[in-house]
């Protein structure tokens, strides 16, 4: 009798909470974009299922059924309005106030990157963003591409000894390589994860965006009581651990060699009024090192940024910016090595570029040149997408170009993968067209790198890093598919990658 009393009361909550959101401002508005009806308190959850690699081929099912064009779903309380219109996606990106992120990205992510750039809002994310932006200037980019033409020679001892023999999966070798890089140019610290590829940093880093993804996606972990007990649990806090020790070993190592650089100054500069501070600040700005803004930089009271704080933001940089350009890097590399008449058309270009010395370094100019190359590595961008999904969590209603309102605390979600898929914006989307990017489209059509006041602030770093990887390879190596066996096994996580790898064969170009 009790029990049959509880399910009778629990049915009457569940038809009462459901008749209060039905009748509510928000699902009105909600309503006039198309989407399948949500379950009392899963909404449609139990429709993505468990599996977290599953979940985007699932969106994409639903973006095909509801007409290839924006619609809506609920997981659990929330509401997302998945965007695949370039207007649209203009009138969020573009929006001056509503630059909040999602609360599940956010819940998925803060575990690993905690309050930095990616997740604050407010006067943190502006002060931030404001010191780092110099040291992704265009000023700075001369001196990028030089570092990674540095790199590059270590990289290629590595993969010459692949030449003309077994496949290579690019991803081993890529993303110490990118990190190095990085490490260099925006930590100012030399590192050496190239030659210590099974270095703990790159093991975790392997397990993260999957973490990431199903922390998104897989709703009882934002049950922290339930999640705490649980074995993904400890991976994660593992996971976590290698990554903050990795950017504490930076900062260290940094503060040293700033220290030390402090100290010659002041031995160089006895005249009792110098400002050492302002003396050191101008020598590190020429450097462009990002780093050394953080320990330059002091709080209100005068103190320096605690180093937790700083750990965050190193982390974040540091995973982001190797892990990325690395997976877009490698993925190019794949399509390049599918279509052979595509191959054949950049290497024109290069020697059209760098005639007579065909192997020499590029510059900032060269890379500027490479046309066929940019639209190559957009194409690939688009059939594969990097970034799978970015998102806003509305503070107020946002009106679109139709009329059309998503209401206050909903999410808007720039599903790529759909917007890349969409034949109005991109005719014949399953064919491989690099040309197509040569003509005109919606300025809001593809954004990889985002758009608007909150955009990726490394676009131009990346494109360097991307390109001149790929000239100074592409004009050492010939690059052919892999076996059948071996091909990608792409999983749309929160950034695009493949459960095994990409895998490649090369042959050295004749000299």
């Amino acid at each position: 009798m009790i029990l049959f009393i509880f399910v009778g009361l629990l049915v009457i909550v569940i038809l009462f909470h459901e008749y209060q959101r039905k009748s509510s401002y928000r699902w009105k508005k909600l309503s006039e974009f198309p989407g399948d009806a949500p379950l009392p308190f899963f909404g449609n959850g139990l429709q993505l299922g468990f599996d977290a690699d599953e979940a985007s081929p699932k969106l994409m099912e639903m973006w095909n059924r509801h007409g290839k064009q924006n619609f809506r779903l609920t997981i659990g309380s929330e509401d997302w309005i998945m965007l695949s219109d370039p207007d649209d996606v203009g009138t969020i990106l573009n929006h001056p106030s509503e630059l909040s992120k999602p609360l599940e990205r956010n819940a998925a992510m803060k575990p690993f990157f905690g309050n930095s750039i990616s997740s604050s809002e407010g006067e943190k994310w502006k002060s931030t963003r404001k010191l780092m932006t110099p040291s992704f200037h265009f000023k700075t980019l001369e001196k990028r591409v030089e570092d990674v033409n540095k790199h590059c020679d270590r990289l290629f001892k590595i993969l010459d000894t692949f030449n003309d023999k077994s496949t290579i999966n690019l991803y081993t070798y890529l993303r110490p390589y990118m990190l190095d890089i990085l490490c260099s140019t925006l930590m100012g610290v030399d590192s050496n994860f190239l030659g210590n590829i099974n270095h703990p940093y790159l093991e975790a880093s392997g397990r993260t965006i999957k973490i990431i993804t199903q922390n998104y996606f897989s709703y009882w972990r934002n049950i922290s009581k339930i999640f705490e007990l649980s074995p993904q649990y400890r991976v994660m806090i593992k996971t976590v651990k290698a990554l903050r020790d990795t950017s504490a070993t930076i900062l260290k190592d940094r503060k040293a060699i700033f220290n030390t650089m402090r100290e010659e100054i002041a031995a160089n500069n006895k005249i009792a009024d110098m400002n050492i501070k302002t003396l050191l600040h101008n020598k590190v700005s020429d450097s462009g090192c990002l780093l050394d803004k953080f320990l330059l930089v002091e709080l209100p009271n005068g103190d320096p940024i605690p180093d937790d704080i700083i750990n965050e933001e190193i982390t974040l940089l540091c995973y982001t910016g190797h892990y990325t350009t690395t997976m877009t890097i490698c993925h190019t590399l794949y399509c390049i090595a599918k279509y052979p008449d595509i191959q054949n058309r950049i290497i024109e270009e290069q020697r059209s570029i760098f005639k007579n010395n065909f192997f020499k370094c590029p510059t900032n100019q060269d890379l500027n040149d490479m046309k066929y190359l940019e639209a190559v590595l957009k194409e690939s961008v688009r059939v594969i997408p990097t970034v799978t999904k970015i998102g806003r969590q509305l503070h107020e209603d946002l009106k679109f170009k139709d009329g059309r309102i998503a209401p206050a605390g909903s999410s808007v979600v720039v599903f790529f993968e759909a917007m890349h898929q969409n034949p109005k914006i991109f005719p014949e989307p399953e064919k491989y067209d690099p040309e197509r990017f040569f003509n005109n489209m919606h300025t809001f059509a593809f954004v990889p790198f985002s758009a608007g006041p909150r955009n990726c602030i490394g676009f131009r770093y990346a494109w360097v890093a991307m390109k001149a990887t790929l000239s100074n390879m592409l004009r050492r190596y010939e690059v052919f598919p892999c076996d059948p066996a071996d091909e990608p096994q792409f999983a749309h996580r929160i950034i695009t990658e493949s459960k095994n790898g990409i895998n490649i064969r090369l042959k050295k170009r004749n000299q």
